[in-house]
């Protein structure tokens, strides 16, 4: 086992060494969830569970260094080894219990992004440390072969890879997951991603590994230098920037979307609003009229004609109640508003159950979860040779049941749909697939649930969210 005149400074590098994977485990779930639209649930529990880590790794060192201190350098390599594999299998398990579809695979895959995430984040350390001291051949002896792992140097290395890793895990936690900001990434930049890392961690490596018999000291820190100020600028700046610019105004027009339904059905609700208001008014002016007319029929014995009078005002006063009634003021406008869409497309349309004293959901909120369910039933019913949307309201003691059901042309992979990946049928994959993401998340801010079933005809979302939140 290498020996070092330094115990206390290896035994915080590993502290800290093991700070920084803890964090590097999180920033994972949480990218997996803003950038790449997983469905991941990050509890209290799960984040302390991650503290195991470090459990695992202080008793692997105690039995090192206390019950096994003579142990031989080539067995102590093989111990390193083991450390590494034991790591990763955890970080599988904990990724396991993070994810809440598809599991397996999403562990695999977040467990390789974790190791290019340290192995990222340590490369980019030691190359700053490595080109900081001056970057010369003995240097990189002592830090990677003679003496890798000890010393003030690698201190350094390890203190700097956790600074890296805390300013991303509050970069994403505050900028991104905590305030439920997606900016789901397409397959086109996490392509040019794995480039752009594979880049970044290859080309600084170049100027410090050329023999010192191929190229002189100022010769390799003038590389260095015009590599650090073009090509290290724009792999770090350029790449990321354009990567967010892209995925920020994919996410914007997916909330301009919502947005412009939640103002349709303003705009629509106004229009209705004034619309009745003046029938009213000139229903008012005429009822008195109207039942002096229907009194002197009466009086006069002329019974059918008063009835016939009375059929017809009744008829004026069904004209002025709303003709779809669901019990929430905004849900009634955003049905009234599809349901003159399927008019249109002579789908048919048939609404059962009332809410009785609303969803309790913002109308922001209400407008992402059914503007977005009823958009995909009405495109789903309008292929279909007999189409129909129908939309059921229950009531539990303590839930609305909401169950939307539509016509379908063939059944559906429901996994893939609740994926949330962006799964879409539509050719414009940029700038769809988002929307029933979009209202599961939705729906789960307010402890809901969504589920989805597909048959061969049919296709029934259902939505249950808690009467009192």
């Amino acid at each position: 086992m290498p020996e070092s005149p330094f115990p206390i400074i290896e035994t915080i590098s590993a502290l800290v060494s093991n700070a920084e994977i803890i964090l590097s485990l999180l920033v994972v779930v949480m990218v997996a969830a803003c950038f790449l639209g997983r469905y991941v649930v990050l509890t209290k529990k799960l984040v302390i569970s991650s503290l195991g880590m470090l459990v695992m790794t202080i008793v692997i060192t105690v039995i090192l260094n206390i019950f096994i201190p003579d142990i031989e350098n080539d067995t102590y390599i093989i111990v390193e080894y083991v450390t590494s594999a034991l790591i990763y299998i955890y970080a599988f398990v904990f990724y396991l219990l993070a994810f809440k579809e598809k599991r397996v695979i999403r562990a695999i895959e977040s467990t390789v992004c974790f190791y290019l995430l340290t192995v990222y984040v340590s490369t980019f350390s030691q190359l700053i440390v490595l080109y900081a001291l001056g970057g010369t051949v003995e240097l990189m002896d002592k830090l990677f072969i003679s003496e890798m792992g000890l010393g003030f140097e690698w201190l350094a290395i390890v203190l700097l890879g956790l600074l890296i890793t805390l300013a991303l895990f509050l970069i994403v936690f505050f900028g991104f997951y905590r305030p439920k900001k997606y900016f789901i990434i397409g397959i086109p930049y996490r392509i040019l991603f794995v480039v752009w890392t594979f880049l970044f961690v290859v080309i600084p490596f170049f100027p410090a590994s050329v023999p010192a018999t191929d190229i002189t000291l100022s010769e390799r820190y003038n590389l260095m230098s015009v590599m650090f100020a073009v090509g290290i600028f724009v792999l770090g700046l350029a790449v990321p920037v354009i990567m967010i610019i892209a995925t920020a105004e994919r996410s914007l027009k997916e909330k301009n979307k919502s947005q412009e339904a939640y103002l349709a059905a303003e705009l629509e609700y106004i229009g209705q609003y004034k619309k009745t208001q003046v029938e009213t008014k000139a229903f008012r002016h005429d009822i008195k009229n109207n039942l002096a007319m229907t009194q002197m029929m009466l009086e006069s014995g002329r019974t059918d004609e008063a009835r016939e009078h009375i059929s017809d005002m009744l008829g004026r006063v069904s004209a002025l109640s709303p003709k779809y009634v669901t019990g929430d003021e905004m849900l009634d406008l955003i049905v009234t508003m599809k349901a003159d869409k399927m008019d249109e497309l002579n789908i048919r349309f048939t609404l059962d159950g009332v809410t009785d004293g609303g969803l309790n959901i913002k109308p922001m909120d209400m407008c992402s979860v059914f503007a977005n369910a009823l958009d995909n039933a009405i495109e789903a019913a309008s292929k279909c040779e007999d189409p129909f949307v129908t939309l059921n309201i229950k009531r539990t003691d303590k839930f609305f049941v909401i169950k939307l059901t539509n016509s379908a042309a063939k059944k559906i992979d429901v996994g893939k749909l609740l994926a949330t990946t962006g799964y879409t049928s539509k050719s414009d994959k940029d700038h769809h697939g988002f929307g029933l993401m979009n209202v599961r998340r939705t729906v789960e801010d307010y402890d809901g649930i969504l589920k989805a079933e597909s048959e061969d005809k049919s296709f029934t979302l259902s939505i249950m969210l808690p009467r009192e939140k």
